[in-house]
Formats: C-alpha cells, structure tokens, sequence
C-alpha cells in the first residue's frame, strides 16, 4: 500500500512466489521503465492491481498473472505507458476471470492491451478516454479455455481500430460504447466472435474502414444497436456477417454513412434478418445491402440514398 512512488527504472515491482494473493494499492506513481510492474507466480492466487495516477516510460501498468486466481486492474487516474501500452495484461490457463476497471489510458501502443487464457470471463470497463497512439484503443483477446467477452467503453480512439474484440471463448461477445469511438486507420468497432451471442450497442462511431465490423461465427444472435453517427470513411458504415452457425441477425441504426454501403448485412444464420434505419447513405454502392438466407427479412427504413440501390 503507497502513497506516492518514483523509481529510476520501474516505480512498483512486485513479484509473488508466494502460495497466497497479490494486492498492490498504490497512488501516484511513476516508473522510468513501467510504472506498475505485477508477476504472480504459478504458486499464487489472485492477483490484484487498484492503482491512481500512474506513468510509466514503457507501461503503465503491467501485470502478469500465472496464478490459479483472477486478475483484476482498477485505475481511478490517468494512466500512461510513454512508449508502449497504458495498460497491458496477460492472465495464464492457469487463472479465472480478468478484470479490468479503468478511467482515463493512454499509450504509445495500445491504450488497454488485454489477454486473456484463463477459465473464465474477460471484461473491460472505461469511464473515461482511452487512447492507442500508435495501435489500438483497446485490444482485448479472450481465447478458447475463456467464456464471456464484455466491454463497456466512454470515449476510445485507437490508431489502427478503435475497439478490436477477438473471443474465442465459450460465452457471448458484448461491445457497449457510450462515447465516440474511433479507428484511425481501420475500423470503428472491430467485433469477431466464435463463441454464442455477438452484441454492440454503439453511441458514435467512426472507422478509416468500416465503421462498425461485426462477424459472427458463434452459435447465437448478432445484434448491432447504434444511437449516434456510424461512419466507415472508405468501406461500409456498418458490416455485419452472421455466419451458418449462428441463427438471427437484427441492426438498429440511427445515422449511418459508408464510402461503399451504408449498412451491409449478410445472414447465413438460422433466423431472421431484421434491418431497422434512419438515414442510411452509401456512397458509391448500395444504401442498404441486405442478403438473406435463413428465415424472414424485414427491412424498416426512414431515409436511404445508394450511389448504386437504395436497398
């Protein structure tokens, strides 16, 4: 537990060899490579991070957890990684959940780099920006031996993707965003999932590529909800693919705008296709690009232009 901590290389090391938990408490401080440095060995449990402002030359926040426990970050300040990520965390096979709580991330890199092996849920919680320089805003990775995949993002911008979410875990994907989030260089939202249900409900989105990008290769429902502007500057503003596996395939989209198609949805899933629309613009292709081949289509549109059809 500290109050305010410098040192000239990292500002908190803290390795656990030990058979029990790993709980650092700390309030500023600043490291000359990472900030917040956190191992928990094989021999540990839980590994626990509740950091306020924090700075790092490299990281942030880095923390590592080979323990048979959960890995939870919690950040009440800003948080900075000078020349690589804000935030970057790796939970082991041998671990539970990861849990990430943070406000304000900023990295040379990534803002928010999240690996998850564990056996259970991923989940990422932002309350304020988070800012990837150089690649993403937030990164997370839930792989095979994982479940549920959860982010709940304020205001994020990424160099590369805005939000990149990979789950490869057993339970569903959910994107939840209530500020504006960009994708410099790519997409907006950038959504894969192998696992059950994929979900985004979306305020303002804006990707280089597609706005939003939703591939669903799970066995549920892919659902995008959007209440703002969802931009894609040189592909679709909304890209969405349910694939055989899955079964209905539903958008809600306020305003929307893609160099080619406004709102591209092909469902090869079981259910239904229901497009729901405001103004709804493709520039050089269609409006509304809808292909179906599960069971009904339902198209409800207010205003739609399409360089090529409407819809």
């Amino acid at each position: 537990n500290a109050a305010e901590t410098t040192g000239r290389l990292d500002g908190i090391v803290a390795v656990n060899l030990g058979t029990g938990a790993l709980s650092i408490t700390a309030g500023k401080t600043t490291g000359g490579n990472a900030g917040i440095v956190a191992n928990n060995s094989s021999a540990g449990t839980d590994l626990t991070v509740n950091a306020a402002t924090t700075t790092g030359a490299d990281d942030g926040i880095y923390a590592k957890n080979d323990g048979t426990g959960a890995l939870s970050i919690t950040t009440t300040g800003t948080t900075t990684g000078e020349t690589d990520d804000g935030i970057a965390v790796f939970n082991s096979s041998a671990g539970t959940d990861l849990t990430i709580n943070a406000a304000t991330t900023t990295g040379a890199v990534e803002g928010i780099n999240a690996d998850n092996y564990g056996s259970g849920a991923l989940s990422i919680t932002t309350t304020g920006t988070t800012t990837g320089e150089t690649n993403e805003g937030i990164d997370a990775n839930n792989s095979s031996t994982g479940t549920d995949l959860t982010i709940n993002a304020a205001t994020t911008t990424g160099a590369v993707d805005g939000i990149y979410a990979d789950n490869n875990g057993t339970g569903a994907l959910s994107i939840t965003t209530t500020g504006t989030t960009t994708g410099e260089t790519n997409d907006g939202i950038y959504a894969n999932n192998f696992g059950t249900d994929l979900t985004i409900n979306a305020a303002t989105t804006t990707g280089a590529d597609d706005g939003i990008y939703a591939d669903n290769k799970g066995t549920g429902a892919l659902s995008i909800t959007t209440t703002g502007i969802t931009t894609g500057t040189e592909s679709d503003g909304i890209f969405a693919y349910n694939s055989s596996a899955g079964t209905d395939l539903t958008i809600n989209a306020a305003t929307t705008t893609g160099a080619d198609d406004g709102i591209y949805a092909d469902n090869n899933g079981t259910g239904a296709l229901s497009i729901t629309a405001g103004t709804t613009t493709g520039d050089t292709d269609d409006g509304i690009d809808a292909k179906n081949d599960g069971t009904d289509l339902t198209i409800n549109a207010a205003s739609t232009t399409g360089a090529d059809d409407g819809i």
